[in-house]
């Protein structure tokens, strides 16, 4: 079990050709993660590139010579897939989404890509909310009573969403790509420092069409697959294989903090009313 003192695993990520394979054959093999017998790790970029992360999960090489998008491929490997990975060894959940600080209290946004959850972010913290952690969220103290940590500063944007809210939450921010995108980084002065407990977790939900906002507590097998699936959704869904069990965690991570799905219309009124129903909560 993790401790209430655990902190964002940090990894030194420098760049250069991997060591060559080992003789011996490995731990564990999937399609994008193989675990050799001295419990190093190399990752294999889905979008191409691959990586060699040390047995301590604190040092890792990146190589991204033959990718066809060498930036992007930098960037999934070394803010996603290698900081999940190092959160698993180190006895920590990682969650794919953006943690808000609401009255002294910590909600949790999930969903999947695109969904909304930094425009959420962002409605909240122009609200004079503070965030607590964007893009990983990292939970510690399960199957007990879960934390969430405190991440990096900064909250990324879409440049056109980033457009609309710099002037906001603060200063015009520097520009990142990823996977081909512009991407804004932002640096809100409302960022909360210390770990708080997880109150609720919402799990967003965009359509085409349809209600402007569904409220569906989400209970059971369908509440497990959903919290899963932010999970795994870090490491494209393969990687885990080696790595940990995480389903008893999932599952006390559900008996304390409730999820509740919101499934709303895609437009630009959509960050408004659902900030609206998130500060009327209890």
């Amino acid at each position: 079990m993790a401790s209430a003192a655990a902190a964002v695993p940090e990894i030194t990520v420098t760049e250069g050709p991997l060591p060559p394979l080992p003789d011996a054959p490995p731990l564990d093999a999937g399609p994008l993660i193989r675990i050799e017998a001295d419990r190093s790790i190399r990752l294999t970029g889905p979008i191409g590139g691959a990586c060699h992360l040390d047995a301590a999960a604190t040092r890792a090489v990146l190589d991204t010579t033959g990718a066809a998008d060498p930036a992007a491929a930098r960037l999934l490997l070394a803010e996603d897939m290698l900081p999940g990975l190092a959160c698993h060894i180190h006895g920590l959940l990682p969650v794919s989404g953006t943690a808000v600080v609401i009255g002294g209290r910590a909600v949790l946004l999930a969903g999947a890509s695109g969904s909304g959850k930094s425009l959420l972010a962002a409605e909240l913290l122009a609200r004079g909310h503070h965030l607590l952690a964007d893009g990983i969220v990292v939970l510690s103290g399960l199957p007990g009573p879960a934390l969430i940590l405190p991440g990096p500063a900064g909250l990324t944007l879409h440049a056109d969403a980033g457009a609309r809210y710099a002037g906001r939450i603060n200063a015009p921010p520097p520009r990142i790509r990823r996977a081909g995108v512009p991407r804004l980084r932002h640096l809100p002065t409302a960022q909360h420092t210390t770990s708080l407990p997880v109150l609720a977790i919402f799990h967003l939900w965009q359509t085409i069409g349809g209600r402007d906002l569904e409220v569906l507590p989400a209970r059971g097998l369908k509440g497990f697959q959903t919290m899963e699936g932010n999970v795994r959704q870090l490491h494209e869904g393969r990687i885990l294989r080696g790595a940990r069990p995480i389903f008893a965690e999932v599952a006390a991570l559900l008996g304390r903090a409730p999820l509740t799905l919101l499934r709303h219309r895609r437009d630009w009124q959509a960050p408004a009313r659902l900030a609206d129903h998130i500060e009327a909560m209890p």
